[in-house]
């Protein structure tokens, strides 16, 4: 009898070479322990029911399974469960009979059904284990049926494929982990000049140049997008020819890398001239065109645009956010590996047409060809986000990633190293936003841009015509007048526009990179006066501050240039101050905190300026071991009319009290001002009420006037 029962709750899908199978099972338990009836009932919904017997048992069967469908799925897996006669037989019309249920399931667990059995009398141990024996029998047959035809569906599939990859004119190459070549196609041979059998198990980078042999890891560790590169192979006679290479990691359901296919286009046939396989064009970490190759690449596509050959095309410009975090963190190796991941994320963000270069260290550009307008490269932002934003397994951290991405088009700028700079200045515009924001070069901003590039020119020749000057800010004792230091500022004697302030030159310095160079400058004149100072009565034991911005407080060479500074001048390091604020060490605070710790350790004065401004002053202090406290301007400034600005006044006070710190207010610019500073401790101040910053002569004009 095969009855078709439908139920909503479908657990599996009834296999099709099952029916058969289960079929001849309900048919042997009858016939061999002599049975009413038998069933065997799947847990798919639409199943067919497969049941044999006398009739009259079949229908109570069946009367039990529409009626008691859910006791019957309660058996235990892999056990029998004998019901009585009064459970289910209830009418005086249903034979008398004892019903028995075997639950049926795969070896993995894979629940298939139940199969019942009516046994007219009462059911013996021996009947029992009989019945579960030919239920297990029937799983076993099942199993190794369902196992025979997946074997064939996998053998149809991969016969499928080969014979599709045999007429592509793609090549196809599949390596193992260690890069040996375990299929190829057609394809691949006849570009190369072998046959398919003779690269069976030969090593792929055979096909390549010897000089782009990489002795690292075949696959590599992480299975990452697809990714492309264009280089050069090598036929078996020697002769170079140019490819382009798409390449995807075959990884297990565990992430865990099994091998590598590869499509390999031949681009000889198109015309394109072989390109030298030179380490000069490559980056050797991530294997990407370096910063010459893309600018060569751009200066093609502006050329091709010039000459009215080629279509608009943008430039992107991509800084890895927080990257000195994963180096500072983990080590410069998981920065390595770090990088190479989102080298492949960003290959495999563009087309195949589009070139992906590492400019150098986290910084990555992107070429675009056929863009119209900054706007359309918006989806590439996106993607690129969505890549990089995938988490990345480094050792035994998890870390995700993303970027800031400036876009310029084609028309922003006149020459190559111009359009990338301007992609530059839009990414410094999207990472002041935060992290994972994107930038465009609008012709406002364009504008603004040439105006701050002509500032920076300006102030570039004016480090080198000695054009800036320093003038000196007393910081006195607010008990007796007394003269405790001197902090340098410097101006600009402007040629055209007269003697400039600090804010008219310095935010432009920040923001373009110059302000390491006036740093640096700042540095040297103010060491050079030190030594001029060296026989004054009262200056030559007066220390001097000089503030570093925080590009030089991380700088490579910052302690090295200090050193020598002093060195070089014969100035003591005890008479050198540097002043530096919170936000110069918020972004790299290991190096930050290594640089002061080392000018600390030589002699230098460390004070940290701006105080009570930034983000966690406590646990800076704390940690950096600043000798000198700054307190900020807005306090001041308002300290005789805001009681809030006055209770944080006095706070600072005593922490540096109990920090044993020399503790400076700066804008002090009234009398008022003064008499609640006093009151409230604090040891020395600066400002106009003092005196305004001075060049040499005025400052020895004030000394004598104070004397």
């Amino acid at each position: 009898m095969r009855t078709t029962l439908s139920t909503p709750e479908s657990s599996s899908a009834a296999h099709s070479g099952d029916g058969e199978i289960l079929a001849r099972l309900a048919a042997a338990a009858v016939t061999r322990l002599q049975l009413g009836a038998s069933a065997v009932l799947l847990d798919a919904a639409d199943a067919p029911l497969h049941s044999a017997g006398a009739p009259e048992f079949q229908q109570v069967l069946l009367r039990v399974i529409l009626h008691h469908r859910a006791a019957i799925r309660q058996a235990p897996a892999g056990s029998v469960r004998v019901l009585s006669r009064l459970t289910f037989v209830q009418q005086p019309s249903y034979p008398q009979a004892t019903l028995a249920l075997v639950p049926l399931a795969l070896p993995d667990g894979e629940p298939l059904g139940t199969l019942l059995a009516l046994h007219p009398g009462d059911w013996s141990a021996v009947e029992t284990f009989a019945l579960e024996s030919l239920a297990r029998a029937a799983v076993a047959e099942l199993r190794w049926r369902r196992e025979r035809e997946a074997r064939r569906h996998s053998e149809d599939k991969l016969t499928l494929l080969e014979r599709a990859l045999e007429t592509v004119d793609l090549g196809v190459t599949i390596t193992d982990e260690q890069g040996t070549i375990v299929f190829t196609n057609p394809a691949e041979a006849r570009m190369h000049g072998y046959q398919v059998e003779e690269l069976y198990g030969r090593e792929a980078r055979s096909l390549a140049p010897p000089e782009l042999w990489n002795p690292g890891a075949a696959v590599p560790a992480r299975p990452v997008r697809r990714w492309m590169r264009e280089r050069v192979n090598v036929r078996r006679d020697g002769t170079r020819f140019p490819v382009r290479l798409w390449s995807d990691v075959v990884a297990a359901d565990d992430d865990r890398p099994l091998g590598l296919v590869t499509w390999t286009e031949d681009l000889s046939a198109r015309g394109e001239p072989v390109q030298p396989a030179a380490d000069a064009d490559r980056d050797p970490m991530t294997g990407l065109p370096n910063r010459a190759a893309f600018l060569r690449a751009l200066g093609q596509a502006c050329d091709a645009k010039r000459e009215q050959r080629g279509q608009n095309f943008v430039v992107l410009f991509v800084d890895l956010d927080r990257f000195k975090a994963v180096n500072d963190r983990l080590g410069h190796a998981a920065g390595d590996a770090f990088l190479a991941v989102a080298a492949e994320r960003l290959a495999a963000s563009v087309r195949p047409t589009d070139l992906v270069a590492r400019i150098g260290g986290d910084e990555f550009a992107a070429l675009l060809h056929g863009v119209e307008r900054e706007a359309d490269a918006l989806a590439v932002v996106q993607r690129i986000q969505r890549l990089l934003g995938a988490p990345v397994t480094i050792g035994d951290a998890e870390m995700t990633a993303s970027a800031s991405i400036g876009v310029a088009l084609c028309g922003s700028a006149d020459t190559p190293e111009g359009i990338l700079a301007v992609a530059d200045r839009a990414m410094y515009r999207a990472k002041s936003l935060g992290a994972g924001h994107h930038g465009f070069s609008e012709p406002g901003v364009r504008d603004h841009e040439e105006a701050l590039l002509q500032v920076e020119q300006d102030l570039r020749r004016a480090i080198r015509n000695d054009e800036l000057t320093l003038r000196f800010q007393p910081i006195v004792c607010l008990k007796d007048g007394r003269l405790e230091g001197l902090e340098a500022l410097v101006r600009w004697n402007h040629p055209e526009r007269g003697l400039l302030g600090p804010q008219a030159f310095l935010p432009v310095a920040e923001e373009m990179g110059t302000i390491v160079e006036v740093d640096r400058w700042v540095l040297c004149a103010a060491a050079r006066q030190l030594k001029a100072w060296g026989d004054h009565p009262v200056l030559r034991s007066v220390p001097v501050s000089v503030n570093f911005s925080g590009r030089h407080v991380v700088h490579p060479r910052v302690v090295q240039d200090v050193e020598r500074t002093l060195r070089e001048y014969g100035v003591d390091p005890r008479r050198l101050i540097i002043e530096v604020t919170e936000t110069s060490f918020v972004e790299d605070f290991q190096t930050a905190a290594s640089v002061l710790a080392a000018l600390r350790d030589h002699g230098v004065g460390i004070c940290l300026d701006d105080f009570g401004t930034g983000y966690s002053s406590l646990g800076y202090l704390r940690q950096f071991g600043f000798d000198r406290l700054k307190i900020d301007r807005s306090f001041v400034q308002r300290i005789g009319e805001n009681a809030a600005d006055e209770a944080i006044v006095r706070s600072i006070v005593a922490l540096a009290e109990a920090l044993n710190l020399t503790l400076t207010a700066e804008g002090v610019e009234t009398v008022a001002q003064r008499t609640v500073l006093q009151r409230l401790g604090c040891r020395d101040a600066q400002g106009f009420l003092f005196a305004r910053p001075m060049d040499v002569p005025e400052l020895g004009a004030w000394l004598l006037a104070s004397a």
